[in-house]
C-alpha cells in the first residue's frame, strides 16, 4: 500500500492543482470584452404604429352597430338613398358634454321620428360624438361649453342646449 497509496495521492493533489488553477484562471483571470460576432444577427421586424392616424369619425361604423345583435347591422350611416347627411338640428338634442382638459366633446341625440313615440326614459335611437373644431352634419362646431354646444351654419350660429 505504500507506493500504490502514494501514487494516489500525487494524482488527486495533482487534480486538485488543475481544479484550483482554473478556478483562478476563471474568477481574476483576463477579464476583457467578449468578441464581436461578425456574422450579422437576426433581421428585427419592423413594428407598425401602434395609434392610428384616422380621425374617430372614421371609426363610426364601429360604434353604430350593434355588436350583439344576430344579423350585426345598425343604422345607414349615408343619410338615406341620396347619400347626403341632414343639414339641420330639428330633433337633436343635446346628452351630455365632456371636458378633460383642453378636450372638449359633447353627446347629441336624435329623438324618435315623428308619428313614433318615444317611451319615457327611453335611450335615444342615435347618439353623435362631436368634438369641438369638427364639422358634423353641416355644421361646424365652434365651441362647447358646459351649459351649451354653438354650431356654425349656412344660416349662421345655432345653440343647442340641455334639454328643460
Amino acid at each position: 500500500m505504500g507506493r500504490r497509496g502514494l501514487l494516489w495521492h500525487l494524482l488527486l493533489l495533482l487534480a486538485n492543482g488543475l481544479v484550483l488553477w482554473g478556478i483562478i484562471h476563471i474568477w481574476w483571470g483576463e477579464t476583457g470584452a467578449p468578441e464581436i460576432s461578425r456574422t450579422p444577427g437576426p433581421e428585427v421586424p419592423r413594428t407598425p404604429l401602434l395609434r392610428d392616424t384616422q380621425p374617430l369619425t372614421a371609426f363610426r361604423v364601429v360604434s353604430m352597430k350593434n355588436l350583439f345583435s344576430q344579423d350585426r347591422t345598425g343604422p345607414d350611416l349615408t343619410g338615406g338613398p341620396g347619400g347626403k347627411t341632414e343639414a339641420s338640428l330639428e330633433g337633436r338634442h343635446l346628452l351630455g358634454i365632456i371636458i378633460i382638459g383642453d378636450d372638449r366633446a359633447a353627446l347629441i341625440g336624435k329623438t324618435a321620428p315623428a308619428g313614433r313615440p318615444s317611451p319615457a326614459g327611453a335611450k335615444p335611437a342615435e347618439v353623435d360624438v362631436v368634438h369641438q373644431g369638427e364639422v358634423w352634419q353641416g355644421f361646424k362646431v365652434v365651441e362647447i361649453s358646459n351649459e351649451a354646444v354653438v354650431f356654425q351654419g349656412k344660416e349662421g350660429r345655432r345653440t343647442l342646449n340641455f334639454p328643460d
